[in-house]
């Protein structure tokens, strides 16, 4: 399943649980479920809109990536991440060298 389709499952799964009938003797509205099921849907429910909203967010880092690379440039966290161990390793360095002196 994909994020949309989680979504869209969540949303059937929440309108299946707080689904009503209008009740023909007092024109009241009366849930469609017992309270147990609307528990149980709306925590079904819950589980998907989650899973949808993780694969959306795995969707976007995956277009951003793309994106950069399909214009030939590296990834912005790629960039920082790799300053950073280059900055390490050259302190290392300065220090063993410094040390070794």
């Amino acid at each position: 399943m994909n994020g949309y389709q989680h979504y869209q499952l969540a949303e059937a799964l929440m309108t299946q649980a707080t689904h009503t009938q209008r009740n023909s003797l007092n024109g009241m509205d009366v849930p469609t479920v017992s309270d147990e099921q609307a528990h149980r849907l709306s925590a079904q429910a819950q589980v998907h809109a989650t899973l949808a909203l993780a694969a959306a967010t795995a969707d976007v880092t995956r277009f951003q990536r793309d994106l950069y690379n399909g214009n030939g440039e590296p990834a912005p966290q790629t960039v920082a991440r790799k300053r950073s161990a280059a900055v390490k390793s050259a302190s290392i360095a300065d220090d063993f060298l410094g040390g070794a002196a």
